[in-house]
């Protein structure tokens, strides 16, 4: 007897690379913004002038009240996505807000660093909010046999487009002037604005190919055990 080939996606391989691409695209936010620059930037140009336990106290602030927001919506917005028909809507709308937040932080000036920390809070909401939506929203595009298999490629491409950007983020700080740029700080804060467009520009896939099925009468289709987990 021949062995039962695993069923095609959903929607085709199209929509699954789309939904993968997400990943590609917002995870260039936990690298250079979460992980990279805002830290740093955060101290030595929001908090300038500040003496440096006070900049560190502000920024653990910044990240409680990010983390904070995000605890506190976690709950209503994953049983939003287990039982909703919008998930697509809801992933987008999270989305819009984490990137227009960030294209935003170049536009705070120096000492400015409430703004930034608002705007940093923000962004973190629109990245964890997005991805509860963006994990719900597999189900559109495989089968329950191929779950994990696409999981991981959202998962693989996520390290990889966060990475490669964050790479050209570097070089473009530690060589300002081969981009024609004067110097390190505005170097970071493009760094910011391609975030932003990094981000927006693989989301397009996604709004153009994925389809969201309407639902259907009935208990909520769940997700069958733990697939790799997003980025913070």
């Amino acid at each position: 007897m021949h062995a039962r080939p695993h069923p095609p996606p959903a929607n085709g391989r199209g929509p699954v690379l789309a939904w993968a691409l997400y990943d590609w695209g917002n995870s260039a936010f936990a690298t250079t913004v979460m992980a990279g620059f805002f830290p740093l930037f955060f101290k030595q140009f929001w908090s300038a002038g500040t003496d440096a336990a006070v900049s560190t106290a502000r920024l653990g602030l910044a990240n409680s009240l990010a983390g904070l927001g995000v605890a506190l919506a976690t709950p209503v917005l994953g049983a939003m996505a287990d039982r909703g028909s919008a998930r697509k809507r809801f992933l987008l709308t999270f989305a819009a807000l984490g990137i227009i937040s960030t294209a935003a932080l170049p536009l705070v000036a120096s000492g400015h660093w409430q703004l930034a920390a608002l705007l940093y809070v923000l962004a973190t909401i629109g990245f964890s909010g997005g991805n509860i939506f963006y994990d719900a929203l597999i189900t559109a595009v495989t089968s329950e046999e191929l779950l994990e298999r696409v999981s991981s490629l959202g998962y693989a491409l996520g390290y990889l487009g966060g990475g490669l950007l964050f790479a050209l983020n570097v070089w473009m700080t530690l060589s300002p002037a081969t981009f024609g740029l004067a110097d390190a700080s505005q170097a970071v804060r493009l760094a910011f604005v391609t975030v932003g467009l990094w981000w927006g520009l693989f989301s397009v896939p996604l709004v153009l190919w994925v389809r969201e099925p309407p639902r259907r009468a009935g208990p909520a289709r769940r997700l069958p055990g733990p697939l790799p987990s997003r980025r913070p």
